[in-house]
């Protein structure tokens, strides 16, 4: 069994510093500080970390049939968020540097999720620990990020360690803000995606509690769930009681959307429908439905 003991960094000060000391320590006088604004990623740079996040995924291989099937799910969906990220940022005419930072920050968004499940059997943050912080520590002890200078370090750091957070905090570097918007939705495009394909197989008598974070499968939703979504408010994970909420969680993700571009893919892929489909058929449903979709309109049409 894997055994990866990677410390917690959370704290944007901490993982700063050690980017920078490792940084230094790593490569002494070879790569000079660049200016904040020139971020650079080459497609060498690219191959190299899609090289390492193989090998390192690979060392979770489980005889254990649980694990397995969470392991492999978690290196789908990654790879489908670096998809879903290039699909954004080409709908938004970005470069190819940020596509390339885009990718690299998708590749390693969840590489605390092996750990994680391997150690708890749960994805669940709140009964384990927090994936993108233990992420980072990942990266920060095995000098993944090392051959990239460090701006480009701290970008993709601070997109992981804040990509699971319920609101972003200020951050004065456009560019750094940009990319952690950019990860944000790209994940949520996929988990959505996910999401209404697990439901879909769950129908058909298919159970991976580790996707349903435990929650008992009982009628009905929770009127906070109902009033937060209904406000144009995400819903909260302390507002879960059962499934039900759980999908209608998803659902609300679609506030906090930062791209028109996204929710333009969700609604062309039919996601939320097909979430809707393994919901109750009820008024307070269908109100939430017209809702959210009013709101996914509106932003479209507006951008």
């Amino acid at each position: 069994m894997h055994t990866e003991n990677s410390e917690f960094i959370s704290d944007t000060d901490t993982i700063r510093d050690a980017v920078e000391a490792g940084a230094t320590a790593s490569a002494p006088g070879s790569m000079p500080i660049q200016p904040a604004h020139e971020y650079r990623a080459t497609e060498e740079d690219l191959l190299h970390f899609k090289k390492w996040f193989t090998d390192y995924v690979a060392t979770f291989a489980s005889e254990d049939s649980e694990i397995q099937t969470n392991i492999d799910l978690k290196r789908e969906h990654t790879l489908r968020v670096c998809r879903a990220s290039r699909d954004i940022c080409l709908d938004l005419n970005l470069s190819q540097n940020d596509l390339r930072l885009a990718e690299i920050a998708a590749l390693f968004h969840d590489i605390g999720r092996f750990e994680q499940f391997t150690r708890h059997r749960t994805f669940s943050d709140k009964r384990s620990f927090n994936h993108a912080a233990f992420g980072v520590g990942v990266l920060i002890k095995n000098d993944v990020l090392s051959r990239l200078g460090i701006f480009e370090q701290e970008l993709i750091i601070k997109s992981i360690s804040r990509h699971n957070m319920l609101e972003l905090p200020d951050e004065d570097d456009e560019t750094v803000r940009l990319h952690q918007r950019l990860l944000r939705d790209a994940d949520k495009l996929d988990i959505w995606w996910v999401a209404s394909d697990y439901y879909r197989e769950r129908a058909n008598g298919y159970i991976n509690p580790g996707l349903e974070l435990n929650l008992p499968d009982t009628p009905g939703i929770t009127q906070a769930v109902y009033d937060r979504l209904m406000n144009g408010e995400i819903v909260l994970f302390d507002n879960l009681k059962n499934l039900n909420d759980f999908k209608l969680l998803q659902v609300g993700w679609v506030y906090d959307v930062n791209f028109a571009p996204t929710l333009r893919l969700l609604k062309e892929r039919g996601y939320l429908d097909m979430i809707r489909s393994h919901l109750p058929e009820n008024e307070d449903v269908n109100e939430l439905f017209d809702c959210v979709n009013n709101y996914i309109e509106q932003r479209i049409t507006t951008g």
